[in-house]
């Protein structure tokens, strides 16, 4: 029996063993990282808005400055039995105020735009009779010795030029407050307005009206005409040619309180008449009203017709008017509905038939109203647009001067 010792089986297989151990040892490890798995879960919070309370100054409200009056509209009492209709509804047309401060008249100014684009008419103007519609209004009116008849007139023979004054004061002051208007007045060589720009008729500018004229041609006195400047005519000659220029001292109490004289400067009339021409008496009005002012409706009363070079040539009208045309598309453009219209009235001199002042406006005015679309009137009769109070002041002067002049 041999006492030798036995060999362990790991110790007789050594590396072999090492082996088995190291497969067993990695095959637990795979199968522990098998078993393990990463999840990486984002969990994401609901968003949440929480009202914050803000504290607002109050502003404490003003009074209105300007009272307000309300009326108590009483509650309306409804019937009973109530009855549907199929009504045709017409939409109304608003019509502005016609000025109706002269009576008579004849014809009426077409054309879009201001006030009657937003569907309103513009106001119908009755200028001893010439009737016009416009919201921009020039009037160029006539106060000089024709008017009042001739250089040797009386209170009685003046009465034309005081009710002339007087109807063209009503006129003014029955103006819509929305009318824009401008008056100037003219004598052959002098042409003289009351404001250098349109004014608002606003009962302000309206009564700037009445005291302007207000001491215009007075019935009684020594005198010739509101044209006769005295001392005054070195200054209203000085400011024609720098329009525009005051003159209000110096004047004699029978003008215009104030003065704006205007003439057409030579360079402007030029591009409008023959070299070396120029407009006087009532084209220089019409003129000034054109290039300063932009009416679309212009207004003269005349006593007779004058062009701007030599009386006599019945082609003067249609070169005036003419000129005229060439105003209005350098001042208003080519669109023919914006031009403005010139209409006139013409008066018959006291003591003078009719006919003649109507061959005055058919022959020679014809192409200036005619030519813009305007009317033409004549007045007759001044008396005709007296007030009951005038027409006994007439009276009273026929008794006392006839007809005779001084």
């Amino acid at each position: 029996m041999s006492n030798k010792p036995k060999k362990r089986f790991f110790a007789n297989h050594s590396k072999s063993s090492a082996v088995v151990i190291s497969l067993v040892i990695h095959a637990i490890l795979i199968v522990v990282a098998l078993s393990f798995v990463a999840v990486t879960v984002i969990q994401r919070e609901d968003n949440q808005f929480a009202g914050k309370q803000v504290v607002r100054p109050r502003k404490q409200l003003k009074k209105l400055k300007v009272p307000v009056k309300i009326k108590k509209q009483r509650k309306p009492k409804l019937r009973k039995r109530l009855v549907a209709k199929n009504l045709n509804r017409k939409i109304p047309e608003i019509q502005m105020p016609e000025i109706t401060g002269i009576k008579g008249g004849i014809g009426s100014m077409g054309g879009d735009g201001g006030v009657s684009g937003i569907g309103f008419s513009m106001p119908e103007i009755d200028f001893f009779g010439a009737k016009a519609k416009g919201e921009k209004v020039v009037f160029v009116v006539h106060f000089g010795p024709m008017t009042g008849v001739g250089l040797d007139a009386t209170p009685y023979t003046r009465m034309t030029a005081y009710i002339i004054r007087k109807r063209l004061e009503d006129m003014v002051v029955s103006m819509p407050e929305y009318t824009l208007f401008n008056v100037i007045s003219y004598y052959v060589y002098d042409a003289v307005a009351i404001a250098p720009s349109m004014m608002l008729a606003t009962a302000d500018n309206k009564q700037k009206v009445v005291n302007w004229m207000e001491s215009v041609n007075p019935l009684e006195g020594n005198y010739d005409n509101c044209f006769d400047w005295k001392g005054a005519r070195q200054s209203i000659n000085q400011a024609k040619g720098n329009w525009p220029t005051l003159v209000d001292h110096g004047l004699p109490f029978y003008s215009l309180k104030w003065a704006y004289p205007y003439q057409v400067p030579q360079k402007t009339a030029g591009k409008y008449l023959p070299e070396g021409k120029n407009y006087i008496h009532w084209s220089r009005g019409v003129a000034w009203a054109i290039l300063t002012q932009k009416p679309d409706t212009i207004f003269v009363l005349t006593t007779n017709y004058v062009d701007s070079w030599g009386l006599g040539d019945d082609g003067e009208p249609s070169k005036i008017m003419a000129s005229y045309k060439k105003m209005f598309m350098d001042i208003y453009g080519p669109d023919k509905k914006t031009w403005p219209t010139i209409n006139v009235v013409v008066l018959t001199n006291a003591g003078a038939g009719s006919q003649g002042a109507y061959n005055v406006l058919n022959s020679q005015f014809s192409p200036i109203w005619k030519g813009t679309k305007g009317t033409g009137s004549v007045i007759e009769d001044i008396s005709e647009y007296m007030t009951e109070e005038e027409k006994e002041l007439m009276h009273q002067y026929r008794l006392e001067y006839g007809t005779s002049r001084k």
